[in-house]
């Protein structure tokens, strides 16, 4: 009987056990609490367990859990919710989290909350890099953020902006740093603006100073894309964009064209007699410019759970030039791969890779002995584009009569050779088809990494990052007849491969303490990276004879010389390395008071520096104090939210201009001696540089005051710095020391330039019902100074045009300014030009030039617009700058025939019948001065609305029947609208981005784009 009370009662127990944990089937509906719309993909899980589910495509989801359990309901960019179950209904209502997305920061080996950040850090998020026609993340920079200028030097297919963050501090480059998820490149074109997730720019030298001597021109980090937490996700995003040029510079017309060269002596009437039908009126824009494709294809696919995630993309880029025929164009492929796993409750591994295979064709630019768009600019609108076979006119005949090849297009025609202008510039599709560029690449970078958690706070990390590039270009020089002056009868070839192999490993530790209202941060760690390149190049060049075995495409190899060409060939190997120590420590109390300091030693190798002075040290500190969170702030809380006063000093390196063993004592032959009886000579050998063992880095030192508020529950945002910006040590060449023994001098450091400036970030978000909106606005001014050179130096030459050099770096005057005759007007009794004599001697000559402009605008601005109803949306976004210059040299003194600029030389010009003018008379005596004066700069300032894009996102009740969580339609205009006073092509151009700024020396100008794209989530 006993054991049968014992049986029962345990039979009792067991079935308590099960009534108390039966389960209950819990249904409901996961809403999105704005728009009322069902949220697909929303986690639903047990708290503290494994059980759970996601959302279907209405929001509805069942699951089943024991009753008074509690759910977890979560969503990326969304309030996570936890309810407990108290019946077989769920209804959850889910708002979004404003905060999510910018709550962190991306720092220097590490993230920190955004509002304990006490440097200059921009951050330019998803938003402001998708859907635009940008194929690079520099581009996608441009107007987004205070302070960060865009240089472009040609806007042709595969071409690449520069970056500027605060100014211009080097006489040899002012780059700012890349690192893309912790990898060092030295260039981000390859990467997919699709694939970003966001950029975060640090401008202040204390958030910069963490990679120390290579963060003297600002660092940007690039974030890509990871996968999320919940259901899985496919995005199709495409777009397909017509492009055209932006505009076109007025030129002399036929009429026009033969007044002035009359004027001018240049020719006479019969010369026009005889060489123009009378009709002939071209428009070299017509014939060359046409409409170029863009299409562009993205397909992603991510995924994530609580152990880990994945993210991976294709991408491809077909950018087809404005330039009609099949000769500029950029074709990319580019794939990405991420993923992190949780393996362990105290490991986690992951790797992120950026794969990108290209092939481009670019035309000849930025050239006054060639240039294509010069051409364009220069060519008499008096010669036709193309003669038929049977009706050549005499000059092409003798030329094909004497061997010369002429080019013919598609349909035969043979294109037509100036009887009236003959230079390096002559017919524009002849330029373009006697040379057959091929150029690709590909770019394989990421890493591999693991975090390692010992210790509650303490994250170690471990980060292996990689860089394989590798680049192929040949070129075919075709025979040709242009002109007199730029012919070419064989066929010769050449070619260049290279590759780069870069790796570095990095080892850290995070570690964060909280105690009471207490918060200690610190971060030690250690860097190694290495880098080769290597390189092969080799040539057949013509010997009168084709340097090639056949003129057929299928010879045009390295491969297939011929064994009477003249054959060159080179090639080297070239190692760098770099061993680096840093640290960071930071204290927070309350939210209140924020202090940081940081210190990175850097060590070279002997390719950059002497032994004696390879180690550079970069300290840097900030503090911030948070006013709202102080009591007496208490009455103003309604109104203004959160202020915060920002401080910081540091000091930052550059590695621009060291390299190459500049530092060295180099010896080179130097003739023969006989210094022995007889016909024996001796080659003798003289010390060709002086050598320099104190030769150190060049160090930007910066000061920057920074204020941030917000205002109005939030939706006005507001931010203000003040920066000083002294970079010391720039490296000279050329200078002239008391005593030479031969030889010359080494680079020397010897250069110091200042940067200062203010930086406005202003931003407005609300909404009324249904109909939302925001605007945000950015300005950022600059002052721009040499404040030192070696005083053995007077200034240090830059670009040249012609003869003449244009830009300078002197001491008093702003980076690489204008240097040229000052333009005071016309005789009127001669029509010659008059400058002004500078030195009072009674002579113009080079003593008198002086200082006529520079390309440093005084202020950059970018504004942002969006507007949303329901499904419908709008962008509008423009980007502007005001007070450069740019130096229009379209026009060459010795090419007194070449068509000219109709506004620059025309229209007020001098005659005898008008002698009030402000524009010489033409061909005057003195115009090789002329057009290296002040009245070849222009002002350079403009406004361009970048971006003007309608967009509808169709309602899910339809999109869901097919299976689509999301679909988005829009047509938008890029480049569309300029404002400038600049009649050139294009207000943004450049020769080169450091001593050819605002140079316009044959640019490839921006395309105004017309872009329909789509995106599709499922």
């Amino acid at each position: 009987m006993n054991w049968i009370k014992l049986i029962l009662c345990a039979m009792f127990v067991c079935m308590a056990h099960v009534v108390s944990a039966q389960q209950v089937a819990v249904r409901g509906q996961v809403l999105d609490a704005g728009t009322k719309e069902p949220m697909i993909g929303v986690s639903v899980l047990e708290k503290g367990t494994t059980n759970g589910t996601i959302t279907d495509f209405d929001g509805n989801y069942s699951l089943n859990v024991a009753s008074g359990k509690t759910l977890v309901f979560s969503y990326i960019g969304y309030v996570t919710q936890e309810i407990v179950v108290s019946g077989e209904t769920v209804n959850v209502s889910m708002k979004e989290d404003s905060k999510t997305l910018s709550e962190v920061v991306v720092v220097g080996y590490g993230v920190q909350k955004k509002s304990s950040v006490t440097g200059a850090i921009s951050q330019v998020k998803t938003e402001d890099l998708e859907n635009r026609s940008v194929a690079n993340p520099q581009a996608a920079l441009q107007g987004k953020t205070a302070g960060v200028q865009i240089i472009s030097s040609s806007a042709a297919p595969g071409s690449s902006p520069t970056v500027r963050v605060r100014g211009f501090s080097s006489n040899v480059s002012s780059n700012p740093l890349y690192v893309v998820d912790g990898v060092r490149l030295s260039d981000i074109s390859g990467l997919d603006p699709n694939d970003i997730a966001s950029i975060e720019v640090l401008k202040d030298a204390a958030s910069a100073a963490i990679y120390g001597a290579e963060a003297g021109n600002g660092v940007v980090l690039i974030s890509t894309k990871k996968g999320t937490k919940g259901q899985g996700k496919i995005n199709y995003d495409f777009q397909y964009t017509i492009q055209s040029v932006g505009k076109i510079p007025e030129l002399l017309n036929a009429q026009e064209y033969k007044n002035y060269m009359m004027e001018g002596n240049v020719y006479d009437a019969s010369k026009f007699a005889n060489d123009w039908d009378g009709v002939t009126d071209t428009n070299w824009a017509d014939v060359v410019f046409g409409t170029g494709i863009i299409q562009k294809h993205n397909l992603s696919f991510s995924n994530g759970n609580d152990k880990g995630n994945y993210y991976l993309s294709l991408s491809y880029l077909d950018n087809d030039g404005i330039v009609k025929g099949d000769a500029d164009f950029y074709k990319r492929l580019t794939g990405s791969i991420n993923a992190d796993y949780q393996i362990k409750d105290w490991l986690k591994v992951g790797t992120t890779n950026q794969i990108e295979k290209y092939n481009y064709r670019q035309l000849s630019q930025n050239n006054a002995y060639g240039s294509f768009f010069q051409a364009v600019m220069e060519l008499d609108p008096l010669t036709p584009n193309t003669y038929a076979p049977g009706n050549l006119p005499d000059n092409m005949v003798a030329a094909m009569n004497n061997g010369q090849t002429l080019l013919t297009d598609e349909n035969g025609n043979y294109y037509a050779v100036s009887k009236f202008v003959e230079s390096e510039n002559y017919h524009p599709m002849i330029m373009r088809d006697n040379t057959v560029p091929k150029n690709s690449g590909f770019n394989v970078n990421g890493s591999v990494y693991g975090e390692l958690k010992p210790l509650d706070g303490l994250v170690i990390t471990s980060r292996f990052g990689y860089r394989l590039s590798g680049t192929r270009s040949s070129t075919t020089n075709l025979p040709f007849y242009g002109n007199s002056v730029q012919n070419n009868n064989f066929i010769s070839q050449s070619g260049t491969s290279s590759t780069t192999i870069y790796w570095q490993w990095e080892n850290f530790a995070n570690y964060i303490k909280t105690f009471n209202e207490h918060t200690l941060t610190a971060m030690i760690g250690m860097s190694y990276q290495e880098s080769t390149y290597d390189y092969i190049t080799a040539g057949y060049s013509a010997n009168g004879a084709d340097a090639l075995l056949g003129r057929d495409p299928s010879f045009w190899y390295l491969s297939y010389g011929s064994p009477s060409a003249s054959k060159s060939i080179t090639g080297e190997k070239t190692r760098t390395a770099k061993y680096s120590y840093f640290g960071r420590i930071g204290y927070d109390f309350a939210g209140k008071y924020m202090l940081q300091a940081s210190l990175r030693a850097d060590a070279a190798d002997l390719a950059y520096l002497p032994a004696s002075g390879r180690w550079g040290y970069f300290p840097a500190v900030s503090a911030g104090w948070t006013i709202s969170e102080e009591n007496f702030f208490e009455p103003l809380k309604d109104v203004v939210s959160n202020l915060k006063l920002r401080a910081s000093w540091g000091q930052n390196g550059s590695l621009a201009a060291l390299g190459g063993y500049a530092y060295g004592t180099t010896m080179n032959n130097s003739g023969y001696y006989p210094f022995v009886p007889g016909n024996t000579y001796i080659t003798a050998v003289r010390p060709n540089s002086l050598g320099n063992d104190d030769l150190k880095w060049e160090t930007s030192e910066q000061l920057n005051i920074g204020l941030d508020a917000r205002l109005f529950n939030d939706r006005l945002t507001f931010s203000v710095d003040w920066f000083n910006k002294k970079t010391k040590d720039l490296l000279v060449t050329g200078t002239t020391p008391s005593l030479i023994i031969g030889g010359t001098t080494s680079p020397i450091n010897a250069g110091n330039v200042s940067n200062k400036g203010f930086e406005f970030e202003l931003g407005w978000r609300d909404n009324i019902g249904d109909f939302n909106y925001s605007i945000k606005g950015n300005l950022a001014t600059l002052k721009n100074e040499v404040t030192y050179l070696d005083p053995s130096l007077t200034r240090l030459a830059g670009t040249t045009f012609h003869t003449s050099t244009i830009t300078y770096f002197e001491e008093g005057y702003p980076v690489y300014y204008f240097r040229g005759y000052e333009y005071e007007g016309v005789d009127p009794e001669t029509g010659e030009p008059i400058f002004a004599d500078v030195d009072g001697d009674g002579t113009v000559n080079e003593n008198d030039k002086t200082y006529i402009g520079d390309a440093i605008p005084d202020f950059t601005y970018g504004i942002t617009l969006t507007a949303a109803w329901k499904g419908l949306d709008l962008t509008v976004f423009g980007s502007g700058s005001y007070g450069n210059d740019i130096f229009n040299c379209a026009t060459r003194s010795d090419h007194i025939s070449a068509n000219k600029m109709k506004k620059f030389f025309y229209d007020d010009r001098w005659t005898p019948e008008h002698t009030q003018a402000s524009v010489p008379r033409a061909n005057a005596t003195s115009m090789d001065k002329y057009l290296v004066s002040d009245a070849m700069v222009f002002d350079g300032s403009y406004f361009k609305i970048k971006q003007i894009q309608l967009g509808y996102t169709l309602p899910k009740a339809w999109t869901k029947k097919a299976f689509i969580q999301n679909m988005r339609l829009y047509v938008s205009l890029e480049d569309f609208f300029t404002f400038t006073k600049y009649d050139g092509f294009d207000p943004e151009a450049s020769a080169s981005d450091t001593s050819g700024m605002g140079i316009d020396m044959g640019t490839y100008p921006t395309s105004k784009k017309v872009m329909l794209g789509f995106n599709v989530e499922f």
